[in-house]
This record gives C-alpha cells, structure tokens and sequence, in this order.
C-alpha cells in the first residue's frame, strides 16, 4: 500500500479497492488515505457505486462510447435515459470502470435486472469490452445507428453535426430503448 500525502493537499481517495477493503474517506493529521498501487478506482465512481447499493437494484444502462457519430449519439442517449426519464429504474454505467476498474460499476451491472446496452454500431464494442470480464451477461441490445440515419458519407466526426441534430437522434434512441425496456409490457 501506497500512502497518499493528503496533508499536503492531495485529494482523499474514496471507494473499495480490489479485495473489498475500504479505502478511507476521510483523511486527519493521524490517518491518511490509502490506495494500493494496483487498484484502479475512479473516486467519483465508487461514491457513486456507494450510494446505489443501498437502494434496490436498477437496470443497467450502457452505452459503446465510440468516438464518432453514432457512438456519441449512443452515449447521449443513455444518459437521457438514466439521469433523466428512468432515473428511479436506471442506472448509467461507465464502460471503462466496469470493464477494467475498482471501483465497483461491475458490482452495479451483476445485480442488475437487465443490462440495456446501446451499441453506436454492429461491432457492439461496448457488450464486447464488457464481456471481457462478464463472459457470460446476456444484455438487451439496442443498435442504435440503425434506428436513424444521416448522410454516413459525408458525416462521420462528431463535429460534423450540430449539438442539436446529435440529440435529436438521441432522443430517438432514447425513446425507443424506454418503450423496449422500460414501457413494453410483458
């Protein structure tokens, strides 16, 4: 374990490591923060992860997070859709902690009742990163490029299109996951 010079103004570390220890939440001239140098915990993540698991459990939302079109109307649309219209039903995973973290989005997903992933693409990047350390989750999958289009030919940097046109689809994708997932009855 590495100590954290936390009298010296460094930021105190919040959340589990690895193995489950709790790392300290609170620094004093007596105890300072620990993080071992292998665990990789994102503190805003694991106060978070914290506060979910004392409420009953939610579905998991995530998204593929790719750097181009499709991929960011993906994530604005699972944000739409767990901070915003199924906040009380959702949650919003982040794909890196879950798949290569600490911080205990992994613990969020397992005990959920359905992972919603929505994939920018066919090459459903985010269920594949995911399934590196989940081999056996079976999510619901939405493809959400094909659920709008844009002309692919001429469009493909984020930038490309307006803020506005970007959550335009993502409210397509939203709307479409919500009444899937959420609204359909069995």
């Amino acid at each position: 374990m590495e100590k954290n010079r936390c009298a010296g103004g460094e930021q105190p570390q919040y959340g589990r490591q690895a193995g489950g220890a709790k790392i300290a939440d609170v620094c004093s001239a007596n105890s300072c923060c620990t993080a071992s140098s292998t665990a990789r915990v994102c503190p805003d993540a694991a106060r978070r992860v914290e506060e979910e698991l004392t409420k009953p459990a939610k579905k998991a939302v995530i998204a593929c997070e790719g750097s181009c079109i499709s991929g960011e109307v993906a994530r604005l649309a699972a944000n739409m859709l767990a901070y915003d219209r199924q906040r009380d039903s959702a949650i919003r995973i982040c794909l890196g902690d879950a798949s290569t973290g600490d911080s205990g989005m992994v613990s969020l997903v397992r005990r959920a009742p359905e992972v919603i992933a929505l994939e920018g693409c066919p090459l459903r990047c985010g269920m594949s990163i995911l399934k590196t350390r989940l081999p056996d989750l079976q999510p619901t999958i939405i493809d959400a490029g094909k659920l709008y289009s844009f002309d692919r030919t001429k469009y493909s940097n984020v930038f490309d299109l307006s803020q506005e046109q970007l959550e335009e689809y993502a409210k397509i994708v939203a709307d479409h996951a919500e009444h899937t997932c959420f609204l359909a009855t069995p």
